[in-house]
Order: C-alpha cells, then sequence, then structure tokens
C-alpha cells in the first residue's frame, strides 16, 4: 500500500514544480484529496482509474461515454452541487458524482489509459471536454457526457454570465496547472461556503504553489492562518506579496510572537 503520509503537500509542492503542461493530472488531484485524507492508498486510487479504462469496450470518444456516464451512471450533483466531495477524486470515483471540472478530471483520465484523445475545456462557469482530434467535438460531463456543438457552448455560457461577450478562447483546452488551480479554487469557495478555516487554510497553500495565484488569495491565508494563531506562519505568507500593506500586516503578527 502506497500511503501519502503526513506530508502531501510537499509532495504535491515537487510534483507541480516541473513543466505544468506535463505533471500527472491524477496524481495531483489526489494528493489534493490526501489532505482529507492523510491515509489515503494513492497507488490504490490509480488502480481504480486503470479499471475504469480496462471497463471501456469500444475505444473511442463514444465508447468512453457510453462506460462512463450511461453503464456507470457519472453524473452532475444537482442536489449538493457545492459539497467539498465534489472536488475530491475519490469521492467523485466513489459517489459517481460531482461538478463539471471532477467529472471532466475522470473522463480526461480514463481517455487517457485507454487511448481515447480529450482535452478540458476551462470555459467559464462550466467546464467541458472537447476530442482531440478533428473534426472536434464538445461533450459536458455535467449532464450525462451530451454532446454540444460550438454553438450550444455559446447557449450554456450566456446565463452563466450575463452581459459577458463571448470569446473564442474560451473554448481554449486547458493544461493540467490550469485544471488543478481551478479544483482548488472550486475548493476553496466550498470551504468558505461551510466555514471550514482549516481546510480553506490548506486549500489557499496548495493554490499559492500553482502559477497564476493572486495577491488576494495570499493575503487571504496570511490573515486566516494568523486569525487561527499561526502568527509566523501567516507573517511569512504575507512578506512574500511584497506589497506595503501586507508587510505591516506580517509585522503585526510578528509582534504577537512575542
Amino acid at each position: 500500500m502506497t500511503v501519502v503520509g503526513d506530508d502531501p503537500t510537499e509532495r504535491f509542492g515537487a510534483l507541480v514544480a516541473g513543466p505544468h503542461a506535463a505533471f500527472p493530472l491524477d496524481e495531483a488531484l489526489l494528493l489534493i484529496a490526501a489532505h482529507v485524507h492523510p491515509m489515503l492508498d494513492v497507488a490504490a486510487e490509480l488502480t481504480r482509474l486503470d479499471d475504469l479504462a480496462a471497463g471501456v469496450r469500444a475505444r473511442t470518444v463514444d465508447g468512453l461515454r457510453v462506460h462512463l456516464f450511461d453503464e456507470l451512471g457519472f453524473s452532475g450533483d444537482t442536489v449538493t452541487y457545492h459539497d467539498p466531495r465534489n472536488s475530491l477524486l475519490p469521492a467523485v470515483l466513489d459517489r459517481r458524482v460531482g461538478i463539471p471540472i471532477s467529472l471532466a478530471a475522470v473522463a480526461l483520465e480514463v481517455g487517457r489509459r485507454c487511448g481515447v484523445g480529450l482535452v478540458g475545456i476551462g470555459m467559464p462557469g462550466h467546464f467541458l471536454l472537447r476530442s482531440a482530434d478533428p473534426p472536434h467535438r464538445y461533450f459536458d460531463p455535467f449532464a450525462g457526457g451530451a454532446e454540444l456543438d460550438v454553438q450550444g457552448c455559446h447557449r450554456l455560457f450566456a446565463p452563466l454570465a450575463p452581459g459577458v461577450p463571448w470569446d473564442d478562447a474560451f473554448l481554449r483546452p486547458s493544461e493540467p496547472a490550469a485544471i488543478v488551480a481551478r479544483v482548488l479554487a472550486n475548493l476553496a469557495a466550498a470551504f468558505r461556503r461551510a466555514g471550514d478555516r482549516p481546510n480553506l487554510c490548506w486549500t489557499l497553500g496548495l493554490r499559492l504553489l500553482l502559477p497564476g495565484s493572486t495577491s488576494t488569495e495570499r493575503r487571504e491565508l496570511g490573515v486566516l492562518l494568523g486569525a487561527s494563531g499561526r502568527f509566523a506562519q501567516g507573517a511569512t505568507v504575507l512578506e512574500a506579496s511584497g506589497e506595503d500593506r501586507d508587510q505591516a500586516a506580517a509585522a503585526r503578527l510578528r509582534a504577537r510572537l512575542n
């Protein structure tokens, strides 16, 4: 049994430190889940994905869709959408429900294992899948893998962002780092909604290890750590921002160590 152990943060940081297009999405998502389940057996979870891929009889996009969404019943969680479990890969595999990006991650990783080319599409507000090879086909994992044309993607986007004009860039493929960052953003939102400060802290900490993190996220983590009595850690996070107001806040936290 390959158990993550006590420091999944260190392993996550080492994993994502390499080329952002190349690190394994499945392992990164499992290391996120290991922060909730420290004794998570990563090797066993990877084998579960192997087993799902072995069950795909027709090694095509449609064969994959049929297996995951029709035969196994993976579907969107329309009842408890904001449940943190919907952003934790093992829980999605257990319950066979999730949100668009977590269901897409399952399809991407199962497809990779059985030679079915899919890419993730990080459309704002709703994550989609697209066939890797032209002619491109789009799919909504939250709607049971329903197929969409480009106009269908437009129609799906419009009510999610009223008044925001469509941009074809919304349908560009997402690299693993962007997918993991979005999963963490969703998880952070779920923990905020639940008022779960301890879990929000590590979620934001992981987000800072990825490219594109914001000063707002860093400031939120620093303040949360300080409010939790972790003054030195909060100060260290704030000091890394380089902004004057964060340096002042860090100094106030360090003063509380005396």
